[in-house]
């Protein structure tokens, strides 16, 4: 028997990815879906928030994954974490957020945490969430945030060399301010693995593999 994940991205660009991740650490069969609507993350940019057209739509995601069978969805935006509480309120499997699990990787082990987020829709939300975690977790911490909207800019022109390079330059810079930084969006993930052991003076954490970790936890626990 196997477990229908669903994917909700909102950028083109991550199936690949996700995908593999999931037959590396999934160790039951699974059969993955994803949805990928770009005109979330477009209307959010464009109002500088989350809308209520935003919200609309993401929740017509949510309930279209599990009408066609999702037995487990897993979000892939950071943007749209916010919307996940109500979200879940309207479907019956489990809606999973893409960085609540290094949330609680970081602010656990780190005060002073950078983030780093190539577009504005990303930042604030993910620098509230760690506040929210280490509030949870009794612990106090200093947020840096960092907005590299250049990088964004050549990722959506098809650049993605100088994409890397942009968030690379601004990564460098983070860590010699904080204790950890944590990569906000899902797409600058594979930025962390491009730095060399000896560039990486703060640990950098990346939302999709603590996220697919967590799948992975969720689908043992109830889809055995």
């Amino acid at each position: 028997m196997s477990t229908t994940i669903f994917f909700l991205n909102t950028i083109t660009g991550l199936e690949k990815s996700f995908n593999t991740l999931c037959d590396e650490l999934i160790k039951t069969k699974t059969v993955k879906k994803h949805i990928s609507d770009e005109s979330i993350i477009t209307q959010i940019l464009s109002a500088g928030g989350l809308t209520k057209t935003v919200r609309r739509r993401f929740s017509e995601n949510v309930i279209s994954a599990e009408q066609a069978g999702a037995d487990i969805i897993q979000v892939t935006c950071s943007s749209v974490t916010p919307l996940i509480e109500y979200a879940q309120t309207l479907v019956d499997v489990p809606v999973l957020s893409i960085d609540g699990p290094m949330a609680e990787a970081v602010t656990s082990g780190y005060s002073r945490i950078g983030v780093l987020a190539t577009n504005a829709g990303t930042l604030n939300p993910s620098g509230n969430l760690l506040l929210k975690t280490a509030q949870k977790l009794n612990k106090k911490v200093e947020i840096e945030t960092v907005l590299c909207s250049d990088a964004y800019d050549a990722m959506l022109s098809g650049n993605t060399a100088l994409h890397d390079e942009i968030v690379i330059k601004y990564l460098k810079n983070l860590m010699g301010k904080v204790e950890a930084v944590v990569l906000a969006q899902a797409s600058t993930a594979r930025v962390a693995e491009l730095l060399s052991d000896s560039e990486k003076k703060t640990p950098v954490f990346t939302s999709p593999l603590f996220a697919v970790k967590h799948l992975a936890r969720t689908i043992e626990e109830n889809f055995r």
